[in-house]
């Protein structure tokens, strides 16, 4: 038996557009046990995949950035995946534009050689929690505060989406963050699009 929330990457070159949807189809395909052909993959007016054919009403999620492709598919409820290249950046000062005072509080009080890194993590949780609503950064969720990214494996709630739990990996020049809804019977938490 297959697990209800499956998170593959796949290293990349070029596009990774193409990469990740194949990505998607490969891993849909294995946890249902059926061919490729069988699965199919629509878009929402969002853009965000939609599965069907075997795995319709799964929830998926997928992203790319340079070198690198993520994909997370649940049968439980929405999933976010965002995954970003460390790279140099103006950390501090896209905080201050971009998040909440909160966020850029705990980023002064980061090393100054972790900056970029932590920057990616409150970025790449905040994307991936938005990718659960399926409404990507729009509606002011960069602002929406997060918690400091926790040391992996461990999920943690995100402080304004209480419902949703956000986990987040440091990889070899990327970062990475997943969230999703937990499905429990008797659970009094609300699930995102229903």
């Amino acid at each position: 038996m297959t697990p209800d929330l499956v998170v593959r990457l796949r290293r990349t070159a070029g596009d990774g557009r193409p990469a990740a949807r194949a990505l998607l189809v490969e891993t849909v395909a294995a946890m249902a046990g059926a061919p490729p052909a069988a699965i199919a993959v629509e878009r929402s007016a969002a853009g965000a995949p939609v599965l069907c054919g075997v795995a319709t009403g799964w929830h998926a999620s997928v992203s790319h950035t340079r070198g690198l492709v993520a994909v997370a598919v649940s049968r439980i409820g929405p999933v976010g995946v965002d995954v970003e290249e460390v790279r140099p950046l103006p950390a501090l000062g896209l905080s201050r534009r971009w998040f909440a005072p909160e966020d850029t509080d705990w980023l002064r009080g980061r090393p100054a050689d972790r900056l970029g890194v932590d920057f990616l993590a409150l970025w790449t949780g905040k994307e991936a929690v938005a990718k659960v609503y399926g409404t990507g950064l729009r509606g002011g969720r960069l602002l929406r505060r997060r918690t400091a990214p926790p040391a992996p494996p461990a999920w943690r709630p995100a402080v304004d989406d209480p419902g949703v739990l956000v986990t987040h990996r440091e990889l070899s020049g990327h970062v990475l963050a997943v969230a999703s809804v937990p499905a429990c019977p008797g659970d009094p938490r609300p699930v995102p699009g229903r």
